[in-house]
């Protein structure tokens, strides 16, 4: 088959085995405003507006923003497309539905324009402002549970706000923008994973403009929601394999498809200011407290998924689902690790904990998404308190064994010495690397130093002390015996 390039005038050649938009973007109105055009929204938020404006349910398109420099071209690459791409999912028993996305209206590279940048998020024709950017471009200190106004960035866009680095101050500058103009109520829609996120979005915009526009204060609390959400679909990085798939089995040229997993789940809390999609309608649950579930799904996925990802990386493994295909690490990972978590996690009516971590598994074992290890290993610094460190603090004030999670730290602090089994260097990518590269390298020698430098702080002196002598045993016999043995020995299967 000859392949087409993706854009409007193609859609109708385009094999009948792919769905495409039954919609038009004429009809549409740009009232969502995006901040983080990556992977992980294209498989995820957008996906869900797709289905909502297919089923002719409102006229909602996204604008996307990015607030950091982009040198991959995606600018000149989505106009070539006219905003559309190939969405590929997959299940774990390889089938796969392969579908083109037209929810995107259109694009901004924020450090290329700045103005226009606030100015499309201020306009009264942007009802919500979403945005997935990370848990580390919050710029939140989890110690002192407020705005790091000591970083770098933060000091820079306090001195210069016409000239914002972060999103918290884009976002501030464009409340100001809309306070000073069409002064509509508006929805800030955190689409990142870790807990309370509305929450913590909001306390750390109202912590910035407490220096930068401190009038603006009294109309964000009155003007703004910011309900928090859980969302949840496993989306690796588009290879250029990837790519060529597509076109040789299906006849499409698209420089930006994303490949994933055919699960997705987004929970909402019903907590807004403006005119918004009838999500429901696309299977969002909006829900009251959202809290629940946010512990559920970072603790047993994100958790699971830091707590498999170093350990494997010893082992040799490189990518997720032979690692879960491993005896000793699927063992651990559902029969030790998730059963510690979920003694932390409140009952959620109508979910059966059993059936989400079984869920989770078959998930992990999907051998058709090509998930890799290192992208689970990233910035550990920033996941591993609220998915790992919190849960640890809860079980010892239960008084439960925890020593699953004790493992897993180790194995942390045994792959930020820098080098696997074999002498190997790794490659650890990690916005906190000096700091916690610097702990591990001291841990065998001052274990309670690297679980203080980690973050472990809500236990006492004793409990500091019974934790800090079974992880150093745990970081010692990782040394001493290797990851295997190691593993083999905690969980009784044989190695």
């Amino acid at each position: 088959m000859a392949a087409v390039h993706l854009n409007r005038k193609n859609l109708s050649g385009i094999t009948s085995g792919v769905k495409v938009p039954e919609y038009s973007p004429d009809n549409l109105k740009p009232s969502i405003v995006h901040i983080g055009l990556g992977h992980f929204h294209r498989a995820h938020q957008a996906v869900y507006l797709d289905d909502l404006l297919n089923l002719g349910s409102g006229n909602a398109g996204i604008f996307e923003i990015n607030t950091i420099p982009d040198g991959t071209g995606l600018a000149e690459k989505l106009a070539g497309q006219d905003n559309l791409y190939t969405l590929i999912s997959r299940d774990a028993g390889g089938a796969e539905e392969v579908r083109v996305i037209g929810s995107i209206l259109g694009y901004l590279s924020a450090p290329d324009n700045r103005e226009a940048a606030i100015a499309r998020m201020a306009s009264a024709e942007t009802e919500i402002i979403s945005l997935t950017v990370t848990e580390k471009g919050y710029y939140y200190d989890t110690v002192t549970e407020d705005l790091s106004r000591e970083h770098p960035d933060i000091v820079h866009d306090i001195t210069n706000p016409r000239e914002p680095k972060t999103v918290i101050a884009y976002i501030a500058a464009s409340l100001k923008l809309r306070s000073e103009t069409n002064k509509k109520p508006v929805t800030i829609m955190s689409c990142d994973n870790f807990p309370s996120n509305g929450k913590i979005l909001k306390k750390c915009i109202l912590s910035f403009c407490e220096t930068a526009y401190p009038d603006l204060i009294p109309w964000i609390e009155s003007n703004t929601a910011f309900p928090s959400s859980m969302v949840d679909r496993i989306t690796p990085a588009t290879t250029e394999a990837d790519v060529q798939y597509l076109e040789s089995a299906y006849g499409i040229k698209d420089a930006l498809p994303v490949c994933c997993e055919d699960f997705r789940q987004w929970v909402l809390e019903d907590n807004f200011k403006s005119a918004v999609p009838d999500l429901a309608k696309a299977g969002v649950e909006i829900v009251p407290d959202v809290e629940p579930y946010e512990l559920m799904k970072i603790r047993l996925l994100n958790g699971s998924h830091s707590a498999l990802s170093y350990l494997a990386y010893l082992l040799g493994y490189r990518e997720v689902a032979p690692a879960m295909g491993d005896p000793l690490l699927k063992t651990f990972i559902r029969n030790f690790y998730m059963e510690e978590i979920t003694a932390t996690l409140q009952d959620i009516p109508g979910t059966d904990f059993r059936v989400y971590k079984d869920t989770l598994i078959s998930r992990f074992t999907n051998t058709n998404i090509g998930d890799h290890i290192l992208r689970l290993t990233l910035d550990g610094s920033k996941k591993i308190p609220n998915a790992v460190l919190l849960p640890l603090e809860e079980t010892l004030r239960q008084g439960r064994r925890c020593n699953a999670i004790l493992l897993a730290l180790a194995g942390w602090a045994r792959f930020l010495e820098g080098t696997d089994e074999a002498g190997v260097p790794i490659p650890v990518e990690d916005c906190g690397r000096d700091t916690v590269m610097a702990a591990a390298a001291s841990a065998r020698r001052d274990p309670e130093g690297f679980l203080r430098a980690i973050g472990v702080h809500g236990i006492g002196a004793d409990e500091m002390r019974s934790i800090s002598g079974i992880f150093k045993d745990y970081l010692e016999k990782l040394h001493r015996d290797g990851t295997r043995r190691t593993l083999a020995d905690f969980t009784g299967v044989p190695d």
